[in-house]
């Protein structure tokens, strides 16, 4: 509730003495003509109307907070309809009954008709002014919420996106390759424009698929392929992917990039050294493509590998009920990609 600022001290303070002003002169000028002013006025009734100002002021955000807090879960036509009568009620009742007891206490005559119509249509109009600037700003904070968690929502898809592209392009990768890049033309400079020629290709694949749904995964096996040329500068040569190819490949379609973040997950949670290599064996089994590979794991996992794969698994609930299947089983560690595939559907067969 102290969001609105009809709850803030200073509002609280200020406003009421001001507008209590303001209707002490507006009765004046009702009753009296405007050169009279000066003659009649008095600072007893200046006071009366401030505080009774205050009064009305008072009660009406009284109603405000009340009903907020045990009427919440209306309906908001229903809940401001409510809130504008009761504060009309209390608010002018209040005033009402605190001018006929200065009249009869202070004054020692009750009001006039005259006196009574014209305090109780400024006090009732007051009351609707207070609900106005209210209602204002209520619907003003709304329409800043909404705003607001528009724009938490953009920039959180923003920094999705973001994510999503700093692993797609995968930066450790480019700066390793880079670093191996640099001690190849130390050795061979042919050799160095192949690796760089490699490189492009890796990171074309990556960016020229990054937007598609699907694709064949003859196209993964190939950037597969083309990453490990990549890693075994690094590894020192100690990596192979044997692929086993059948008509199961023909027409199967993966997400793109899956395959070389599995293939990385491998690597780089493997122990491969100069005495130990790393190959990796991949092959189609019950609809999955299969990448078997002997266990020999590091001992501190690689976090941004995990963070992939973990990615990678939730992106292929999307598209299939087979789940991507992680097993370690006799010696050997086996990721199982689920096969997609499209079926094309005429319009008589859809019907």
């Amino acid at each position: 509730m102290k969001r609105y600022f009809i709850h803030h001290p200073v509002f609280r303070i200020l406003a009421p003495a001001f507008y209590g002003a303001l209707v002490y002169l507006l009765v004046l000028m009702i009753n009296d003509t405007v050169a009279q002013i000066n003659d009649l006025f008095n600072s007893q009734e200046l006071y009366l109307c401030i505080g009774l100002t205050y009064l009305a002021f008072e009660s009406c955000r009284l109603v405000i907070v009340i009903q907020h807090r045990f009427q919440r879960d209306q309906r908001t036509s229903r809940l401001l309809t409510t809130q504008v009568v009761a504060t009309l009620i209390l608010s002018t009742g209040l005033v009402m009954t605190g001018l006929h007891l200065y009249f009869q206490y202070v004054i020692g005559f009750g009001m006039t008709n005259e006196q009574f119509a014209t305090f109780c249509s400024i006090f009732a109009v007051t009351a609707a002014l207070y609900n106005l600037l209210y209602i204002s700003d209520y619907y003003l904070h709304q329409e800043n919420t909404l705003k607001l968690q528009a724009e938490m929502q953009h920039k959180a898809i923003l920094e999705v996106e973001m994510l999503e592209f700093q692993h797609d392009i995968n930066p450790e990768l480019l700066y390793e390759s880079l670093e191996s890049l640099i001690g190849i033309m130390y050795r061979d400079v042919e050799k160095a424009e192949a690796y760089i020629d490699s490189l492009a290709t890796g990171y074309r694949y990556v960016l020229t698929n990054r937007h598609q749904e699907l694709i064949p995964a003859e196209a993964e096996i190939d950037a597969a392929r083309n990453l490990i040329l990549l890693l075994n500068e690094r590894y020192f040569g100690q990596l192979t992917l044997d692929v086993t190819e059948d008509n199961d490949l023909v027409d199967a379609m993966l997400i793109p990039g899956s395959l070389p973040i599995v293939v990385e997950y491998i690597v780089r949670n493997t122990i491969v050294t100069r005495f130990e290599p790393l190959s990796i064996t991949c092959y189609t089994e019950d609809n999955y493509l299969v990448l078997q590979s002997k266990l020999n794991d590091r001992l501190i996992p690689y976090a941004d590998s995990e963070v992939a794969f973990t990615r990678l698994q939730r992106s292929y609930s999307l598209y299939s009920d087979l789940p991507l299947i992680k097993v370690k089983a006799y010696q050997e560690n086996y990721i199982k990609l689920p096969l997609l595939r499209v079926e094309e559907t005429t319009p008589l067969e859809a019907l």
